[in-house]
């Protein structure tokens, strides 16, 4: 099977003048095929971008749906995909990375050389390694690529939380420093609460995520609409609700099943 180039891509998108679906408003009520319709907008915005580098960071979780309407013509080797965050566990089932291996768009990604930040857990790994590395491999991509596109796909849960930045764990001051110091791109989430399903994550921050050319949000579930309200509440904080960062990045955009 032959698959087009980079070149070939581009050239037939230019001659069929393709219709990039962006929708004007930020919020995308969408009752049914939600994730069709995710997964649609990100292919636009790799067709859009289909020569440059990009690093597409993927959240774990239902979110996973999406994955299978991202259209793999527009995959190739300039592309890094990861996660927005990782839970410190080697049970295949939980780790997030270990997750993505499963999907038939990791195999696509396989088939062109695109190139994955892994995150998985490793022997002997310990989470400050864990973190360390990954932050490393974040910075050493936006250092090698500065005109690289950054699209994010995130996740938020009915408590407010997205990525693995967890209201309630941190307060004031150390929530701040943890999560929303300026060159900070990955953090350590430990949560010691008894009800915590995985007491520690490794999350990429406020700061970076801020730094996101493209965020989506993809957000479904009657139970999470409190949290929606209050993430799109601009005189919430984010220690209260993590996902308020939605205000304060670049073009965001949230696909939902939520009608407000």
């Amino acid at each position: 099977m032959h698959r087009k180039t980079r070149r070939e891509q581009s050239e037939r998108i230019k001659e069929s003048k393709i219709h990039m679906t962006f929708p004007q408003s930020n919020i995308a009520y969408i009752p049914q095929n939600t994730a069709e319709e995710t997964g649609k907008y990100i292919s636009d915005i790799l067709a859009l971008h289909i020569d440059k580098p990009i690093l597409l960071l993927l959240a774990g979780g239902s979110s996973v749906k999406v994955l299978d309407y991202i259209k793999p013509e527009y995959l190739h080797d300039q592309i890094t995909v990861t996660v927005t965050d990782e839970r410190f566990t080697d049970d295949i089932g939980d780790n997030n990375f270990d997750t993505l291996q499963t999907t038939s768009f990791y195999n696509e990604l396989i088939q062109v050389d695109a190139f994955c930040i892994n995150t998985s857990v490793w022997e002997g790994d310990t989470v400050e390694g864990h973190a360390a590395r990954f932050e490393k491999n974040i910075k050493e991509w936006m250092k090698d690529f500065p005109k690289g596109i950054i699209i994010g796909l995130y996740g938020m849960g009915a408590d407010g939380h997205t990525a693995g930045i967890i209201p309630g764990v941190y307060q004031g001051e150390e929530f701040n420093k943890k999560f929303n110091t300026e060159d900070t791109y990955i953090a350590i989430t430990d949560d010691k609460r008894p009800a915590a399903d995985f007491p520690l994550r490794i999350t990429t921050t406020l700061s970076f995520m801020k730094k996101v050319q493209y965020p989506i949000f993809y957000i479904t579930g009657q139970n999470k609409v409190d949290a929606l309200k209050k993430a799109l509440d601009e005189k919430v904080s984010y220690e209260e609700v993590p996902a308020r960062v939605i205000l304060d990045m670049q073009k965001p955009m949230i696909f939902t099943d939520i009608q407000l």
